[in-house]
């Protein structure tokens, strides 16, 4: 993700939840089903804006699991060659 996405994506969270209470704030009664209301609200707006930016190329999308599995394998190896210890020291 770059900074200009993260940047947009935080403003428009934060406009998100404001637009959310009001519209909240007439239909629902305080407390937990009022935030629930807010949630709904704001992850209505910001999922499109996401994807959008997705599309833009500000956000790389997808996430292998195979190749995350595969860099900690890497990560770990590195890690464990600097501490190996000799047999017959």
């Amino acid at each position: 993700m770059t900074v200009r996405a993260f940047v947009v994506l935080l403003l428009v969270t934060v406009a998100a939840i404001g637009v959310g209470d009001l519209v909240a704030r007439d239909f629902t009664a305080p407390g937990l089903e009022r935030s629930f209301a807010v949630m709904v609200v704001a992850a209505a707006i910001i999922a499109p804006v996401a994807w959008l930016l997705e599309r833009a190329g500000w956000i790389r999308g997808g996430w292998d699991p195979a190749q995350a599995r595969e860099e900690r394998r890497r990560r770990e190896g590195a890690a464990g060659q600097g501490q190996r210890s000799g047999g017959d020291a």
